[in-house]
């Protein structure tokens, strides 16, 4: 705390406050408050005012609460204050006042604005006539000029420049002001209303009761509103929103969003004449009217009283805009930004006498000797600097630094800045080395360029020689130890040490023990002064040797930007180009709010004469145009002319010291960038790891030789990614996976591509995740799903003509992605993975190589379940074919193809063959692998869905009823397959009309289908389907309907409009919809379902035809209920709907119309593949490969082999 004033005369400045609320604002704005009986002096005995006395920055001020509002008041307690405080240079009225909004342009004013009054008009000074009043306006009657100190002050905040630095420092002040009132227990007081808050009716819209009840008992009209109405709130009058008038600034404000973490819109400045009267303006159309006459831009009631009684400026905040809808919810805010902006502009008020007053009481102003002073910052004070509190707050908290009497307090003398390059660590230190001098003017400041040991040495030199340390030019001294002797010497006084880009470790320590300083070599660690009275801030991107250098403590980590910090540098750095926020986030988000890169941008527009939205499209155009955009050399401040200013080669430098110190850093670096930059499993990396020890090893075996220990692997991979995090290039993204900077991926990209080494890396990363993806079944789904996004990533790397090893790698990890894609549903995207899978395969083997017959056949599936039935069986006769030139007809191979064949011959009507081949295939494997295996049991559901489908439905359930009970017992209630025979046993039972046993089976296997797989799978849609149904039967057309409604929504999302199972489920939902009387409804959708099969399935299928007879019914109105013969289709999930009943999973419904040879004719057959070759699913969307059919052990280990 400094010392009181000795003598009234010393204070220069008075702020003076109409309201409590006003001055108790204020009071949280000053930096000091003396008490009375720390004051040597009172007021003259003639003076009754209220004061409270204290420091607001460099000014002794005097703060006044005058008794009561008005200009009355206000010029007899100044003429007071003027006879107590003889000194006084300037007072300022400050608080609050009502504004002109003048929306619709560009001086659009909004609550909690700032005013700042260039000049003064009494508008209610003069003579009112009859019909008009005239405003005295004479020389003698207007008041007086500000002084020219004050006019040139207010002159500067009309310049973009001036008012914006202006604004940010209110915004500061008030962040500070806020923050006393929360230790205070008040600050929701003085926090910021939500801007649904702040509204603007039209000028005409009075606020006034409005029901016609209070109409005749108060006499309130359009023109006239009663007493009581005017101390009513709009919510208790009903003021319709629907009048109130839009605002650009809040259109913006919401387009940014409010809530936690987001900034919100900062206060502006507007100067210019204010009016002062002796009443409240609470009338919209007065108001407009005396603002236009006089140019007046806000309205108060005590400047008129101050302003020639000593020079004055009025600073207050906007809390109403001075019509009938005036209300006090605003006030508080208002007033404390009101005291935030009075100390800013006292900031920029420098009056001499001011100045010597507070020199006179404050012997710490007081400058030392220059030989003990010196102030060594390469750059000067950065004005397009922002933001940061973050940092900037915590830095002065561990120093010491926010009392001027801190070097008594404990504190660190050692703080490090750690963040990725380009982050703006730098910046952060030129700022705080600038406040630090500010703060303390009797105190030395010290930088150091870190980045190598020369650049360190030349540093010390030249402190040195600035600070005239003896000794400094004997040849013989050691220059570094002389200047850590002299700063460590106590008789020093405070001083701070900036080490900048101490980023190499080996520029500090010894590389034989990087742990301790070293001794013996030319590691400058050991010339690092350590004292109580020096504070070092440290910067660096490497963060384990800001750990080193601050002997274990953390680091500060300096982040990326928030949105509201990115849209002010901007606006700072393109000052004089208009963008709007959503322009400045969008340009934020592409550049992953860098300050670097935003400042290299900036230059780049600004050198170019664009606009933000063509500069992200030039950025959108590849990512290396991005890159190159960010390679490009610019010019900024606090950037040494030795350090690169793009943000490229600033990387570049971290990556060659990456690569230099641990090259296997460097390689997981160029590997993990060829992944997704998301959740990188730390599983695969390990692969890569183990692979490249194995390799330095010297060992020419497979993956699985024992020459490296996996202990060895996890140390390795631990430092590697150690020194990773160390530079930010990554960050821990859960317990056992890693985040990626986006832009850090590119330039690393960008770095192999000209380096020539993309497609090596290329290939190791397809290695690194084809060891780690697992087979692509339900059972490995968590971890399929954790993988997908690198496996797709590396094969997109990896192109399509892989050659030697790596292609067998490529192969593997594509089928099995595809095999994953396949049970998600993603057909497409499986259909692309097989057939890429099947081409390298069929590459490096041949056609008829077991792998490459093992992709033909998934890739069959895969056909199968796109409803491309004739494509799946001309590759299942293929393999078949060359089975049989091979193997004998027991080979459960050939018995597997046979049940694939089958599977396909429903589908085509061809009934009798598919029974007969299915026997075969069935009698066959019930032999070689028993009954309960799972193969069998395929077939064994496959059965039964023919005699389904050739009207033996007590055959059927026979069948399906034995397989679900086997199922079961032997893989467990919830396994795939056991859900998949509930579901057909539900459908047969369907068909034979026990409904009710059909709807608790539907339900239990639709609830254990959205638990297992999720609420949108396909299987899960599937049993949604066969519950609707059961409803339909039921005559529960509303439930059927709304379960049809979801069907179809996610049918047409992962299936698309034309799929055959989209359109069944269109069918049903038309039919129920019928059913309920939305006959306009129905056909419309219907229409949509007919034309789609027309072009699916051509105009002579049966369900082609059903569809438009449909549409012929319901168009006549002949048939009220439609009626359908049962045809046997419906008897599992993969047989198609009946008209009624478009769902794949039902068995048939009471209102099908369509023959058995229609219905036959269409099964819709779609199954999963094995990872090799396999059988067929005998449920559509239902059976898993993984749990079913596939090769016998000798088979799968030759698949194996080939990985």
């Amino acid at each position: 705390m400094g010392a009181a004033p000795g003598r009234r005369e010393d204070f220069g400045v008075a702020l003076i406050c109409a309201l409590p609320l006003e001055f108790d604002a204020v009071t949280l704005a000053f930096d000091e408050i003396w008490n009375e009986d720390q004051l040597p002096f009172e007021k003259t005995s003639n003076d009754h005012n209220s004061y409270a006395l204290g420091r607001l920055g460099k000014h002794n001020v005097v703060l006044l609460l005058l008794p009561e509002m008005g200009k009355i008041s206000a010029a007899s307690a100044t003429a007071s204050l003027r006879t107590s405080f003889s000194g006084l240079k300037l007072a300022i009225l400050c608080g609050i006042c009502g504004g002109v909004p003048n929306p619709f342009t560009d001086d659009e004013m909004l609550l909690g604005d700032v005013i700042i009054s260039k000049s003064l008009v009494q508008y209610d000074f003069g003579r009112q006539y009859d019909r008009r009043f005239a405003r005295k306006d004479t020389v003698e009657d207007n008041l007086g000029r500000p002084s020219k100190e004050i006019r040139s002050l207010i002159a500067g905040f009309t310049t973009r420049l001036k008012r914006n630095n202006l604004e940010r420092r209110i915004a500061e002040i008030l962040d500070r002001v806020q923050g006393k009132a929360l230790e205070e227990g008040c600050w929701t007081k003085y926090s910021r209303p939500a801007s649904d808050q702040d509204v603007l009716f039209k000028p005409n819209y009075l606020h006034r009761h409005r029901e016609k009840s209070a109409y005749g008992a108060c006499g309130c009209d359009d023109s006239y509103a009663c007493e009581a109405a005017l101390h009513a709130s709009c919510e208790e009058l009903k003021c319709d929103l629907d009048y109130q008038l839009p605002r650009r600034r809040l259109e913006i404000q919401a387009v940014n969003g409010q809530g936690p973490g987001i900034k919100p819109q900062q206060p502006q400045i507007f100067t210019g004449c204010v009016g002062s009267g002796d009443t409240v303006m609470k009338s919209a159309a007065h108001r407009d009217q005396v603002a236009s006459e006089h140019g007046i831009i806000a309205f108060e009631m005590e400047g008129a009283g101050v302003w020639d009684e000593v020079p004055c400026i009025i600073v207050k905040a906007v809390c109403d805009y001075a019509d009938s809808h005036k209300n006090k919810k605003w006030q508080n805010f208002a007033a404390a930004t009101a005291a935030s902006a009075a100390a800013a502009v006292l900031e920029k008020f420098s009056s001499a006498a001011a100045t010597e007053a507070l020199k006179s009481t404050n012997p710490t102003a007081v400058v030392s000797d220059p030989a003990e002073l010196a102030v060594i910052v390469p750059y000067a004070e950065n004005p397009e600097f922002v933001g940061r509190a973050e940092i900037l707050e915590p830095v002065k908290q561990l120093f010491g630094h926010e009392e001027l009497n801190s070097g008594t307090s404990r504190r660190d003398t050692r703080v490090t800045l750690n963040g990725i390059g380009g982050v703006g660590k730098t910046q952060i230190a030129l700022a705080y080395s600038h406040w630090f001098n500010k703060k303390f003017p009797d105190a030395s400041v010290f930088w150091v360029h870190a980045s190598s040991i020369e650049r360190f040495r030349l540093a010390f030199i030249r402190i040195a020689q600035e600070c005239q340390i003896p000794g400094r030019d004997d040849p013989k001294s050691d220059v570094l130890q002389l200047v850590k002797n002299w700063l460590e010497d106590r008789q020093r006084k405070r001083w701070l040490l900036v080490i900048d880009n101490a980023d190499d470790m080996e520029v500090f320590f010894s590389p034989t023990n990087v742990n301790q300083p070293s001794q013996t070599d030319i590691a400058v660690g050991r010339y690092i002064p350590e004292c109580s009275h020096g504070s070092i801030l440290i910067t660096t991107r490497n963060k384990q040797v800001g750990v080193k250098l601050t002997r274990g403590k953390p680091p500060i980590q300096v982040k990326e930007m928030t949105d509201g910090e990115t849209n002010e540098l901007l606006g700072s750095l393109l000052q004089g180009i208009d963008f709007s926020p959503g322009e400045a986030s969008l340009l934020s988000s592409r550049l992953e709010h860098l300050p670097l890169a935003l400042a290299q941008a900036a230059s780049f527009i600004l050198e170019n004469s664009l606009t933000i939205s063509e500069y992200v499209r030039l950025l959108d155009q590849s990512d290396f145009s991005l890159v190159d955009r960010l390679s490009e050399h610019f010019e900024t401040v606090g950037r040494d002319s030795e350090t690169p200013h793009a943000l490229t080669a600033t990387w570049l430098i971290s990556f060659d010291q990456i690569e230099r110190q641990q090259p296997l850093a460097g390689d997981i670096l160029s590997v993990i960038s060829l992944l997704d930059r998301q959740a990188i499993p730390r599983a695969i990396v390990w692969e890569y790891c183990h692979t490249r020890l194995l390799e330095d090893a010297g060992s020419t075996d497979d993956h699985n030789d024992n020459s490296v220990g996996d202990a060895d692997a996890d140390l390795a991979l631990t430092k590697a990614l150690g020194t990773l995090q160390a530079f930010s290039f990554i960050t821990k993204a859960g317990e056992n996976s890693y985040n990626m900077h986006r832009l850090v991926q590119l330039i690393t990209h960008k770095r192999m591509t000209d380096r020539g080494v993309i497609d090596r890396f290329s290939g190791d990363a397809v290695t690194a995740v084809a060891y780690a993806f697992p087979l692509g079944t339900h059972q490995n789904r968590e971890l399929c799903a954790k993988y997908l996004p690198h496996a797709l990533a590396v094969l997109d790397h990896a192109g399509d003509s892989p050659q030697g090893p790596q292609a067998k790698q490529q192969a593997t990890l594509s089928q099995e992605a595809g095999r994953y894609l396949e049970y998600r549903g993603r057909y497409k995207d499986a259909e692309r993975y097989q057939t890429r899978s099947y081409e390298v395969w069929k590459a490096v083997f041949g056609p008829k190589h077991p792998n490459t017959l093992s992709a033909q056949s998934s890739l069959a599936s895969i056909y199968h379940r796109q409803g491309r039935f004739g494509e799946a069986l001309e590759i299942y006769q293929r393999v078949f074919q060359h089975n049989q030139e091979f193997m004998d007809d027991r080979h459960p191979e050939l018995l597997r193809g046979k049940y694939n064949l089958a599977h396909e011959y429903i589908q085509l009507h061809r009934l009798d063959e598919a029974e007969g081949l299915c026997s075969q295939a069935f009698q066959g494997l019930k032999k070689t692998l028993g009954e309960e295996h799972p193969e069998t049991l395929k077939c064994m559901s496959l059965l039964a869905r023919i005699f389904g489908r050739q009207k033996r439905p007590e055959e059927a359930l026979r069948l399906y009823t034995l397989q679900y009970e086997i199922s079961k017992k032997v893989m467990g209630s919830e396994d795939l397959e056991t859900l998949a025979a509930m579901h057909n046993l539900a459908s047969i039972k369907l068909k034979l009309r026990r409904v009710d046993e059909v709807e608790v089976l539907a339900k239990r296997v639709l609830a254990m289908r959205k638990r297992v797989l999720g609420a949108e799978h396909v299987k899960t849609v599937s049993s949604m389907d066969l519950l609707a149904q059961v409803y339909y039967e039921k005559r529960r057309y509303w439930e059927a309907g709304e379960l049809m409604e979801i069907a179809l929504e996610e049918r047409s999302k992962s299936l698309g409009n034309s799929h055959f199972k989209t359109l069944n489920t269109m069918d049903l939902l038309a039919r129920t919809w019928e059913r309920l009387g939305q006959t306009e409804k129905a056909t419309g959708l219907m229409r949509e379902c007919a034309e789609g099969r027309d072009q699916t399935l051509g105009p002579d299928h049966p369900d082609t035809i059903s569809s438009f007879e449909a549409l012929e019914d319901w168009k006549d109105e002949l048939a009220k209920t439609i009626r359908h013969e049962d045809d046997g289709s419906r008897d599992d999930e993969e047989d198609e709907p009946l008209p009624s009943g478009p769902g794949e999973d039902s068995e048939s419904d009471s209102s099908s119309s369509r023959t058995d040879e229609k219905a036959g004719f269409i099964g819709a057959a779609e199954s999963r593949h094995s990872h090799v070759s396999s059988l067929n699913s005998s449920e559509d969307d239902d059976s898993e490969s993984d749990s079913g059919i596939r090769l016998g052990e000798e088979s799968q280990e030759a698949c194996r082999g080939a990985r």
